[in-house]
């Protein structure tokens, strides 16, 4: 009787679970990435750093994000994120976003 209970209980969960986990694609903030690293971790970073994460070109990233944001100052690989920020406040979940889609080909 506990197992039949144990397991129609378990079936309601996955049923109501998988019907509120459902999202709008277009969310940036919702996106897998092939690395998990949190926000606030990530504006400590250097891009280089990032890019190492990913294991991808760090200057490339480094573009990337500098025509993204359209930023004009003078920035290295060796640029902590925070300080791109100064310049434009961008989220850090989009530094993700660039670095996913070197990686994978994939706009994201």
């Amino acid at each position: 009787m506990k197992k039949s209970i144990s397991l129609i209980s378990l079936f309601v969960l996955v049923v109501i679970t998988g019907c509120t986990l459902d999202h709008d694609p277009d969310d940036d903030y919702l996106h897998d990435h092939s690395v998990e690293v949190e926000g606030s971790e990530m504006r400590q970073l250097t891009v280089e750093q990032v890019a190492d994460l990913w294991e991808i070109d760090s200057q490339k990233l480094l573009d990337k994000i500098v025509e993204e944001f359209n930023l004009k100052g003078d920035y290295t690989p060796e640029t902590v994120v925070d300080v791109m920020r100064l310049e434009y406040k961008f989220s850090p979940a989009i530094v993700k976003d660039i670095a996913e889609e070197i990686k994978t080909g994939i706009e994201i």
